[in-house]
């Protein structure tokens, strides 16, 4: 078992309505690469045995105790974890929106070395891409409630409805899509009482966003849910709380008053938007130093100009985002 250092996490749209159907400890081995590459790109150091190399295919290899995918319990022999390793070398991960549709293959050559109870193995560069890629919007969750949940319907409902602000609705076959299982609960209420009610029970108990469901029908029929989200704030963890306060109130560690200055008055960026950046702020002033990133924001500027880009904030933050992710990928993915 290993203490699970509580931290907020951001997972791409792309894997949070990608199709799959995982078990609660593949779901883990998933949770805790998010981690680790997005902690790469805010610049933090490997800690707890873990060691990410790479070959000349531009795939890393990462090697991971295996007591980070535990959490309350033992593993005899890892039966659990080796079951987990073997079922994701299997798998792939299926995306699909108006534009596009992708199949990605997560993990391959798995291995544990049981005498330090190190576990192995290679990860799609594609994989990497999708834990970074928030260019169609992304959900934030808090890592440690996401380990402890007992069950994956859970885990894939705490990510689709974390910070979710408003009602969202689901039609029953998206839902069965995303959750991969579109031959099981031919019967709506079998769907309903096997995977909602259970992920909502679970939900109500220990996580800070839960939910309440209301049938949308079409006649008769159910044909889909509307699923209202309920803030817990009683299970909010207060260290994270007091971290994000912190972080707000010393954004300009990350954001140099030079930079606040240009961005409050070329772009007319209110202290509010920056704070809601911070984490995008914070990786760049990891990688670039401040004459860098004031040069690229003033690029930035005549090219919103020359182009006539009207929503000049949105083309600054996803410029900014393309930006991290390339200074990424230069320094971990690609040789």
């Amino acid at each position: 078992m290993s203490k699970i250092n509580n931290k907020e996490v951001l997972q791409s749209y792309i894997l949070t309505t990608a199709k799959y159907d995982y078990s609660v400890y593949e779901k883990r081995i998933l949770y805790r690469l998010v981690e680790l590459f997005q902690g790469l790109i805010q610049n933090q150091k490997l800690k707890d045995k873990i060691v990410i190399e790479q070959d000349n295919q531009n795939t890393s290899i990462v090697s991971m105790p295996i007591k980070l995918f535990l959490q309350n319990e033992t593993d005899t022999n890892h039966i659990r974890i080796k079951s987990a390793l073997k079922n994701l070398a299997k798998k792939f991960f299926e995306y699909e929106d108006e534009n596009d549709w992708e199949l990605i293959s997560v993990i391959s050559e798995p291995k544990i070395k049981k005498n330090t109870e190190i576990a192995t193995f290679r990860i799609n560069p594609k994989i990497v891409e999708a834990f970074l890629d928030f260019s169609k919007g992304f959900k934030k969750y808090e890592l440690k409630v996401a380990m402890e949940f007992e069950s994956v319907y859970t885990m894939r409902f705490y990510e689709l409805l974390s910070n979710q602000k408003t009602p969202i609705n689901y039609s029953i076959d998206k839902l069965k899509d995303i959750f991969n299982i579109a031959d099981k609960y031919k019967l709506t209420g079998g769907f309903i009482q096997k995977v909602i009610e259970p992920a909502k029970k679970e939900l109500d108990k220990c996580s800070p966003y839960t939910f309440h469901y209301e049938p949308i029908k079409t006649g008769r029929k159910i044909t889909g849910i509307r699923f209202i989200p309920i803030h817990q704030p009683q299970f909010e963890d207060e260290s994270l709380k007091k971290q994000k306060a912190m972080k707000q109130m010393s954004n300009r560690w990350f954001i140099p008053k030079n930079i606040e200055d240009y961005l409050k008055y070329n772009y007319e960026f209110t202290d509010k938007e920056l704070n809601n950046n911070l984490s995008l702020f914070e990786s760049l002033h990891n990688h670039l130093s401040e004459e860098e990133l004031l040069d690229f924001l003033v690029e930035l500027k005549a090219q919103s100009v020359l182009y006539e880009i009207k929503n000049i904030k949105a083309y600054l933050i996803g410029s900014l985002k393309k930006k991290a992710e390339q200074l990424f990928e230069s320094k971990y993915i690609t040789k």
